[in-house]
């Protein structure tokens, strides 16, 4: 991964961004005429230079009250901020405000800047420096270096420079995000290329040739080409600011707040659920039904929010709140939002996106808290846990995971490792304790029918699992029989499940018992050339009864036969015997017919016959024109 840090440059009004920035660079990031004429930065310039370890990107912010708005939008996808201060005004609104923005959106690196050095006596320079210092104490730049600075005589700009070098690039922008998305901060046509699109990539890389999507309308579009610092290349990598030309969409298509995502990654939702921090400059409590302003990648939307974890929510306090939005929004969990009041406009707190596409929740719901406190604040095993149990036996994929809790490969391999839960195939994950109830669950099934049906053998396997419920995936049953078959927990006779020691017989008493066992023993003993029910049971309902019974046990088989009024019957212990002799020596793929069979056990046509339409019937063979085959 290519290192990459974006820098906002954030700071009051005219207190020299833009003639910083120039100076730094040599780009001039007020590009607009009115811009020019005014000496006031109006939308957000871009600017950059090469670092001693890699390219760092410079978001000059406008800083007049009235573009917090467009301020916000180029702030949400920094690393770090340098936070400007003139040196003959000191710290101002914008200057309190742009810095809470950083603070809420998890800026955690930076420098302070003093700038217009050229412009005040070392007296005043030594008063706005402690101004600087007492506005700082307690945020995220309370220890940065801060370097004096003249953009006029170039004073302090290697100063700058060096420190800059010194702050540490994002090595792993993405990491856990499979697939990019770019809030769009600017969307403009280029004579001669069409529609183009900017933004700070968010999640994976971009490609050129790559179709792609525009959200919230769900336009496709295709990459034509794609620009990193004004040059053109094949690939961007995340953090990166980058200029996609596009092709299949119009210019009136396109608009800033939008967010261009690749196909199929990012869904629409009119709700989202957050912890929310509130600031604690504001002057009164967030209550439930307040109507907001919702910043988030560079959308606006109006939202109205639904505390759930409490009555309000009182300055300087962090909540779990449910946003409902006016309209359709595109945006990820990895996402962090300010917001504002709906009027007057004045940022009053932000915080993280926890989930992007939540159902409707109650207040003060237990599980509803405990399950967003975890997703909030807990560790990635914890969290991890967490989305496994709400899986249950739909089980997750590891690439899930990975995109669900932003960790890449081998930390989720290191995260799954601390609690082995139960691998299905190739990369299904299932909860432990949810398997177990499973295997429970098979169990009792089982148990139940055999209290149910006393006289009967046992339960096939699909009737087991048509109780379990839809939603139970068939790879996931079929692993936990398994595991019950191997752990000698359950038993499979013939495609019937049963508990071990389970005797349908155990039931009957000594007299119908020695009935039992002769008839088993007539059955047996005269092997392919078996009596017939006539001969055996004759019209004695208790050994019609006992026949009966042995057939359902499976210690008898009817044979499955064309001729529905065929009445043969083998004893279970014969039938396994030809079965097994058939395959060996006509194991897959050989053919054989049915004299080959009739030869092989040494029997007559009026039995053999019987016999292999049965084998058909039950799966045992294929049949094809006159020959047969085992399946394989």
């Amino acid at each position: 991964m290519t290192a990459q840090l974006t820098i906002g440059v954030i700071g009051h009004v005219d207190h020299g961004k833009t003639a910083l920035v120039r100076a730094l660079t040599g780009i001039e990031t007020d590009r607009l005429k009115e811009e020019k004429e005014r000496g006031l930065s109006i939308v957000l310039g871009f600017s950059y230079l090469e670092g001693k370890h890699g390219m760092i990107d410079l978001i000059d912010v406008p800083g007049h009250e009235d573009f917090v708005r467009t301020m916000i939008s180029g702030a949400t996808g920094i690393d770090g901020a340098l936070l400007i201060v003139a040196a003959n005004e000191g710290i101002m609104p914008q200057t309190r405000e742009h810095l809470e923005i950083t603070h809420l959106l998890g800026v955690d690196r930076g420098l302070i800047v003093i700038t217009k050095h050229d412009l005040v006596s070392d007296e005043e320079l030594e008063l706005a420096i402690d101004d600087v210092r007492s506005a700082v104490g307690g945020t995220f730049l309370e220890k940065a270096d801060l370097v004096c600075t003249s953009a006029e005589t170039g004073y302090g700009l290697d100063e700058l420079r060096a420190a800059l070098d010194l702050l540490e690039p994002v090595q792993e922008r993405g990491a856990g995000v499979r697939h990019p998305f770019l809030p769009i901060d600017r969307a403009f046509v280029m004579r001669g290329f069409g529609p183009v699109v900017t933004g700070t990539l968010r999640g994976g890389a971009l490609e050129a040739n790559r179709k792609v999507e525009l959200l919230p309308a769900g336009l496709s579009a295709t990459i034509r080409g794609l620009q990193v610092h004004n040059q053109p290349v094949e690939r961007a990598t995340p953090g990166q600011r980058v200029a996609v030309n596009l092709r299949n969409v119009k210019r009136e298509d396109l608009r800033r707040g939008d967010t261009l995502a690749a196909r199929g990654f990012l869904k629409v939702t009119r709700r989202i659920d957050v912890e929310l921090e509130l600031l604690e400059s504001r002057k009164e409590a967030l209550r439930n039904g307040a109507t907001l302003r919702l910043l988030v990648g560079t959308t606006e939307v109006m939202a109205k929010v639904r505390l759930l974890d409490r009555q309000h929510l009182e300055p300087g306090a962090k909540g779990l709140v449910q946003l409902r939005l006016n309209r359709e929004l595109a945006t990820h969990q990895t996402e962090r939002f300010i917001i504002r009041s709906y009027s007057p406009m004045r940022t009053i707190g932000g915080g993280s996106v926890i989930d992007a596409h939540p159902s409707r929740h109650r207040r003060f719901d237990a599980a509803v808290t405990d399950h967003l406190e975890t997703a909030a604040r807990g560790s990635a095993a914890e969290k991890a846990r967490m989305l496994l149990a709400e899986a249950g036996l739909a089980g997750a994929t590891v690439a899930s995971l990975e995109g669900a809790l932003g960790l890449n490969a081998e930390e989720i391999g290191g995260v799954l490792a601390g609690f082995r839960p139960v691998t299905i195939g190739a990369d299904k994950l299932i909860d432990a304790s949810a398997y177990s109830r499973l295997m429970d669950a098979i169990l009792t099934e089982i148990a139940r029918y055999h209290d149910a049906h006393p006289l009967e053998r046992g339960i096939t396997p699909g009737s087991v699992r048509t109780t379990l419920g839809a939603e139970l995936a068939d790879d996931v049953f079929q692993d936990a029989l398994s595991q019950l078959l191997s752990d000698g927990r359950v038993e499979n006779d013939g495609g019937i499940l049963r508990l071990p020691g389970f005797d349908p017989l155990a039931g009957l008493s000594d007299g119908e018992r020695r009935v039992a066992a002769a008839i088993e023993e007539a059955f047996r003993t005269n092997g392919l050339t078996p009596p017939t029910f006539e001969q055996v049971v004759g019209r004695d309902r208790a050994k019609r009864e006992i026949f009966q019974l042995l057939c359902r046990s499976g210690r008898l088989v009817r044979l499955k036969t064309k001729d529905r009024k065929g009445n043969m019957v083998l004893h279970a212990e014969n039938l396994d015997e030809v079965i097994a002799r058939i395959k060996r020596r006509y194991a897959y793929p050989r053919k054989f017919a049915v004299k080959d069979v009739r030869d092989l056990l040494g029997s007559t046509r009026k039995y053999i016959l019987p016999l292999v339409e049965h084998l058909d019937a039950t799966g045992v063979t294929i049949r094809m024109g006159d020959f047969r085959q085992l399946r394989t």
